[in-house]
């Protein structure tokens, strides 16, 4: 007992004393780094904005693990790399961009909306370069919007068309002993099949192929354009697994302009901006570069822009926090110097109750008189399409994945986990017949399934009204199109789930006119986390969770899923986790 104090508190002294020190340590770097993140850019002349994307979320923010080991001090945002773009088609002292791929990770729909303002830059005569020792399949995709492709000579190209994987997690759970007790409307509602399945069903097969046709065709038409290459052929030479060709083969077949190694590439582009050799090249980042200072717009009308990033209210430390979001929301209702709001969606959807308390903020809104216009990113489905679907207009991406209109309950019964393999037994009274419904060690009775059921069938009525009611549809069409179904862009612009194709700047324009507002300025909502407000977060995790793991060495994973089970809502508007690669 002694030894067992003994080690107990030494692990939690020693894991404190590291939070602290950290803590410490952190301040003292962000004393002197946090207010180079606040400065404005100024671009020298002959100055390239590089890109060189890993994870590109919708917002630029802060990255405190980043500064802290004194590497980039804000990650990549959808905003700001577009933002640059822009800013580099019209400041003298930019001569062009140069794409150094390698890392990148990005939604389709992201990716798509980069090569068009790539595209856009292009107009303004000044250069787009890219180089890869390798590229992946959506390395290329953007990159090939470049005026040249250039590739290491031993490199390779992963082009190889779309697919999708799903990881099944029964048979993981039933070594655990947990079981998965499933409820749901929608035949298409597949977000539960890795919990009770082993594979694919039929209906989840049929409508992953519908999306993933119409978003690969698009990508051919664009790469088509960018390399002069027909779609046919463009298919034939994914099915011939490029990764494996000579790099040679690929300039002779199109795909690639030149091959030449990383100081070659220097060369190149020193000599393409008229620098000596032996001078530096210039490189901006995309943060640099939208931090340049621009004129300040003193317009009193304002149009809000909302992001809403995430799965709602699935994780506390990221993603969509309903009443956070509400609270936003009302706020922006009470303001009234914004006249409009536009909502961006990139979500998965998640908690039931959550999405019905963020449509409710967004119905209080229009009721106010104020327009709300949803831009919707990657994904705007499930709880997602749920908070988008009463806005005055909706607008999507081609290769947005949007719909999933359906609902589900999953209830866990860890039963054959605690008692079965750790055994811990249990037992108990109760005065009332449905006294310990929901306790986590027992399966439900045939009773109370049935009545879960009812319940699940009711939220669905719910949003599918929603739905109907702010589409303009009759329930029954919407019961047509919904199913838990999951639909691309342009599909759902055909069937009135969308109202037009657009990117974000199409959905302000939009907004602009729908409130009568020449001059406006734009704002984004919620207010982003500071460098620091990160940190003491991370370090609150972080603490708990190597306490945790110290001690309870291997046996921590299964407290890691039994925590996991514990804080799913029971009650899902969410798609399954979808990864085309």
């Amino acid at each position: 007992m002694k030894k067992f104090f003994t080690t107990t508190f030494a692990c939690v002294l020693g894991v404190l004393i590291a939070g602290i020190l950290l803590m410490f340590l952190s301040i003292a770097a962000l004393t002197g780094m946090v207010a180079t993140t606040e400065t404005t850019y100024t671009p020298q002349p002959h100055t390239i904005l590089k890109l060189d994307l890993g994870s590109v979320t919708e917002r630029s923010q802060e990255d405190i693990m980043g500064l802290l080991l004194g590497n980039q001090q804000k990650s990549d945002g959808l905003d700001n790399i577009l933002k640059a773009i822009e800013t580099a088609k019209e400041n003298k002292n930019i001569d062009g961009i140069y794409i150094d791929a390698g890392g990148l990770n990005v939604g389709i729909a992201t990716l798509d909306r980069i090569h068009r303002a790539l595209v856009d830059f292009k107009e303004s005569g000044k250069f787009v370069y890219a180089y890869a020792d390798t590229y992946s399949q959506r390395e290329y995709l953007l990159s090939a919007a470049a005026d040249s492709v250039m590739l290491n000579p031993v490199g390779a190209i992963d082009f190889r068309g779309l697919a999708s994987q799903v990881m099944f997690l029964k048979g993981l759970y039933d070594k655990l002993g947990i079981e998965m007790q499933v409820l749901k409307v929608g035949t298409y509602k597949s977000a539960v099949e890795p919990y009770i399945n082993t594979q694919m069903s039929d209906a989840n097969r049929e409508q992953t192929m519908a999306y993933m046709t119409p978003i690969w065709n698009h990508l051919l038409e664009n790469l088509s354009k960018d390399r002069n290459l027909t779609v046919e052929q463009l298919n034939n030479l994914a099915d011939t697994l490029l990764i494996t060709v000579d790099a040679k083969t690929l300039v002779a077949k199109g795909l690639v302009d030149t091959l030449m190694y990383r100081p070659q590439m220097d060369s190149f582009l020193k000599n393409k901006v008229g620098i000596d050799a032996d001078d530096d090249l210039i490189f901006a980042s995309a943060n640099e570069v939208a931090s340049i200072k621009q004129k300040k717009n003193k317009a009193k009308d304002e149009i809000a822009i909302v992001y809403a990033e995430g799965g709602i209210d699935l994780d506390p430390t990221t993603g969509i926090h309903s009443d956070e979001l509400v609270e936003e929301l009302t706020k922006i209702q009470k303001d009234e110097n914004i006249k409009a709001v536009v909502l961006r969606v990139n979500s998965p959807g998640g908690s039931a109750y959550g999405s019905e308390q963020i449509w409710a903020a967004i119905e209080e809104i229009k009721a106010a008189g104020k327009p709300v216009v949803v831009s919707m990113g990657d994904l705007a489905a499930s709880g997602g399409y749920y908070i988008s679907c009463n806005a005055d207009r909706i607008f999507a991406n081609p290769t947005t994945l949007t719909g999933s209109i359906g609902i589900y309950g999953m209830i866990p019964n860890f039963g054959g986990l605690v008692t079965g393999k750790l055994g811990v037994t249990f037992d108990g009274v109760q005065t009332n017949r449905y006294g310990n419904f929901g306790a986590f060690n027992r399966a439900m009775t045939p009773d109370e399934r049935n009545q879960m059921q009812r319940y699940i069938e009711r939220g669905y009525e719910l949003f599918t009204s929603r739905c109907a009611e702010g589409r303009g549809m009759s329930l029954e069409a919407i019961k047509k199109i919904a199913e838990g179904r999951v639909w691309d862009g342009q599909t759902a612009l055909k069937i009135g789930l969308v109202d037009e194709l657009g990117d974000l700047d199409a959905a302000i324009a939009w907004a602009a006119q729908k409130a009568n507002l020449d001059k406006y300025k734009t704002n984004a909502y919620p207010a982003q986390k500071t460098a620091m407000e990160q940190l003491l977060s991370e370090l609150n995790t972080n603490v708990r969770t190597r306490i945790a793991a110290s001690y309870l060495g291997e046996n921590y994973k299964y407290i890691q899923a039994l925590e996991q089970c514990k804080n799913i809502d029971p009650i899902q508007y969410r798609m399954e986790d979808i990864e085309l690669y």
